[in-house]
């Protein structure tokens, strides 16, 4: 009885054993397609090879910040969360997705809940990319009222990287809250400059001049704003604005000829 009971045992953990070492080499190369994927801008083909590598190893934390990733910038936030905490709890160490998680719940507005993350997250000396988390923590700082914080991390995010366009975004936007215009409007001219494909700037730059007083500008950059990303959100915020702040010529009629 006792062997049985023994032989029982050694089958039901044979059961349970997770995934074979070739089906970790095959959930490894979907998620490597899914993030060749999301890189480019192919979203919803990124999140169906990190579906099926989840599905060979659903213990992959990898796995789950892709999902993650590719569910937010789809705007499914809900199943961002989940995989992003199930991430952690696979891999509490895991300073990529802290950045992550934080850049998400700041797009909820809860700066405070982010803080600890992004501090967390820069503790590790081998975190990639820097400058995200950087960037991030300042901008949840300035929110919670630590104005001179925000400022010093966003400036050494951009030390780190003098192309990163989100951080001269932070500091337009973080400037221009100030009502420090002309500062503002230099940090977004420098984003424009380094990113003309990001929507964002225009419209932002767009915004800050018609709050200097330079409304010929302001049109002119949120009407290429709507102009260039017409089927967007932003497009379409681009294109509601210039209308409700912009002078817009009238058709000429024509004059009949006489007869």
């Amino acid at each position: 009885m006792v062997a049985v009971l023994g032989l029982m045992g050694m089958s039901v953990t044979a059961c349970v054993t997770g995934p074979t070492a070739k089906e970790i080499k095959q959930s490894e190369i979907q998620y490597d397609l899914g993030v060749n994927d999301l890189s480019v801008g192919r979203i919803k083909q990124a999140l169906k090879y990190f579906m099926e590598s989840h599905r060979i190893n659903p213990d992959f934390p990898q796995v789950h910040n892709g999902l993650g990733l590719a569910y937010f910038m789809l705007g499914n936030n809900d199943k961002a969360l989940a995989h992003f905490d199930k991430a952690l709890t696979l891999k509490p160490e895991y300073s990529e997705v802290m950045n992550s998680k934080a850049r998400l719940l700041i797009g909820q507005g809860r700066f405070r809940a982010a803080i600890p993350l992004l501090k967390k997250a820069l503790e590790d000396v081998f975190l990639k990319e820097r400058y995200l988390a950087e960037s991030n923590l300042g901008w949840a700082l300035f929110h919670t009222g630590e104005q001179q914080e925000g400022f010093r991390h966003v400036r050494s995010s951009i030390a780190q990287n003098e192309k990163y366009c989100v951080g001269y975004q932070y500091l337009g936007l973080m400037l221009q809250a100030q009502k420090k215009f002309t500062e503002a409007i230099k940090e977004f001219k420098q984003m424009n400059q380094l990113c003309p494909g990001y929507p964002q700037g225009n419209r932002d730059l767009g915004k800050v001049l018609l709050m200097d007083g330079d409304e010929e500008g302001g049109c002119i950059a949120l009407k290429a704003c709507f102009e260039k990303s017409r089927m967007t959100p932003i497009g379409q915020e681009c294109e509601r604005l210039f209308k409700m702040s912009c002078k817009q010529e009238k058709p000429k009629v024509p004059v009949p000829s006489g007869g």
